[in-house]
């Protein structure tokens, strides 16, 4: 996914994730886990990387 999706630009608008982040609200966990598809698939392998970092993100 390229940073004008996720950024929006022209008739993109930005994505439900950015727009979560800048409203200052952090219960981004589907919106971060959504993006885990490639050519329209779900793939396993990108849904648990996305979760670990997840998780990484928040550790304490």
């Amino acid at each position: 996914m390229g940073h004008g999706t996720l950024l929006g630009y022209g008739k993109y608008p930005k994505s439900r994730l950015v727009k979560k982040l800048e409203a200052d609200d952090r219960d981004i966990y589907k919106e971060y886990i959504s993006y885990c598809h490639y050519k329209g698939r779900k793939i396993r392998s990108i849904e648990r990387r996305g979760k670990m970092e997840f998780l990484l993100l928040y550790e304490k």
